[in-house]
């Protein structure tokens, strides 16, 4: 078992230095290519772009200019490697005996990588990529069908959007985007009825342990006159990305069917 979970910490800090590439480079230029500062253009090499430790040893600074490195990439290299050892450990041994097991893993690590990439563009951009959403919920129904082939299986994903969907449309899009409603397919396909509706109103609960401290905390500093050096300027009208809450909800309810861990749902009425 150690040695998988060096495996899977080992391929998921590789993927996370992979997918801050993605995030950033988005909509911006092309995937090929070698990285390269974004201060002074100097490309940087093999040995300082090695995940999380090039970062530590450099000081989170450029060798170069000296410009600081965002605290993302070491950040989404350590979350990626730590969801993927989860998941390597949440399936071993059956995927050493059994293709459809090891398929199965798989699928997941993609899923894992997909919300990871989701959750650190919204929160950069407050916009979920629609080929991202798409991917995961197909990808999802794909799993979700292979292990229970049943209608119940194929509508977990627009129930659990409902919800969601019912926000945006009676508010034209005030208080929530579509494209949460799209990720909230995903969702209910990954981890069914009535598992993936309880994660969408979870979500809300873990949102709002979030922003409320952060919300009477803006409030404190401003009232202090501190605004320009510790507020963030966040206020009840601010603008703030949802996808994270819901990809943090979704793994806590797939991570717990993973290792058959039993949540306290009597808050849900269930």
């Amino acid at each position: 078992m150690l040695i998988a979970a060096i495996y899977f910490g080992g391929l998921g800090l590789i993927v996370g230095s992979f997918l801050n590439v993605l995030v950033l480079r988005r909509g911006v230029m092309s995937l090929h290519g070698r990285s390269a500062c974004p201060s002074c253009g100097k490309t940087i090499w093999w040995y300082d772009n090695i995940p999380v430790l090039s970062w530590i040893m450099l000081r989170g600074r450029c060798r170069y200019c000296g410009s600081s490195i965002s605290l993302q990439y070491p950040l989404v290299e350590a979350l990626t490697s730590g969801l993927f050892v989860a998941v390597g450990l949440a399936g071993f041994p059956e995927y050493l005996f059994s293709l459809h097991a090891a398929l199965m893993t798989l699928g997941a690590l993609v899923i894992v990588s997909l919300l990871v990439a989701i959750t650190v563009y919204d929160m950069r951009h407050t916009i979920i990529p629609d080929e991202w959403s798409y991917s995961f919920g197909a990808l999802a129904l794909c799993l979700a069908f292979v292990q229970a082939p049943n209608i119940w299986t194929v509508i977990s994903g627009p129930v659990a959007a409902i919800p969601l969907f019912f926000l945006w449309l009676v508010s034209r899009g005030r208080w929530m985007g579509l494209g949460d409603p799209k990720l909230a397919l995903g969702i209910g396909w990954l981890v069914g009825i009535p598992l993936g509706v309880i994660a969408i109103f979870a979500s809300f609960i873990i949102g709002s342990l979030v922003l409320l401290p952060l919300l009477a905390y803006e409030r404190l500093v401003t009232h202090k006159g501190e605004v320009s050096q510790a507020s963030a300027g966040l206020t009840m009208k601010s603008e703030v990305p949802f996808g994270p809450f819901l990809i943090a909800s979704c793994l806590l309810f797939w991570f717990a069917q993973l290792y058959g861990i039993a949540l306290p749902l009597s808050m849900f009425g269930l």
